[in-house]
């Protein structure tokens, strides 16, 4: 399941958000209810289909269990790791320990990031967005090498 484009939401005093109705016919064609939140790498959560996240476990359980870095890698890849239900009203429940990630405000940004949705609050979002365009041109060129090597020098 790949998603897209970005979700204007708000969440509820107790932490509900209401699932868009793109995300959610995304999930229905899927017969999927359940989903994964995780605390992304950025400054957000992110949900990951239970499709999706077996295939994210798979690749960590190919890490060493006896390698240090490994296993803090994996920590932080399943911190705050929770299991969540689209409920009948099309909301789902951010934990109060997984809503510190993303803080108390009222708006959320439903972020599609190809296998995962990620949830940000708004203006840390736009702030990282800001960053992100103001480093555009290194960024772009990091992705180009990157994807040259995989390419075999682009050859």
């Amino acid at each position: 399941m790949i998603f897209r484009g970005d979700y204007e939401c708000t969440m509820d005093d107790k932490g509900r958000i209401k699932m868009p109705a793109a995300l959610r016919k995304l999930f229905a064609a899927e017969s999927e209810t359940r989903f994964v939140l995780v605390k992304d790498l950025q400054d957000c959560l992110a949900i990951y289909p239970m499709k999706n996240w077996l295939e994210v476990e798979a690749r960590l359980d190919k890490l060493n269990p006896f390698n240090t870095s490994h296993q803090r890698f994996i920590d932080l890849a399943t911190d705050g790791w929770t299991e969540v239900e689209i409920d009948s009203a099309d909301r789902f429940l951010v934990n109060t320990s997984l809503r510190k990630v993303i803080g108390n405000g009222k708006d959320i940004l439903l972020k599609g990031k190809q296998k995962k949705i990620q949830i940000w609050d708004e203006k840390k979002y736009s702030k990282t967005n800001e960053t992100n365009r103001n480093e555009a041109e290194q960024l772009s060129a990091d992705v180009a090498k990157y994807l040259d090597e995989l390419d075999g020098g682009g050859k």
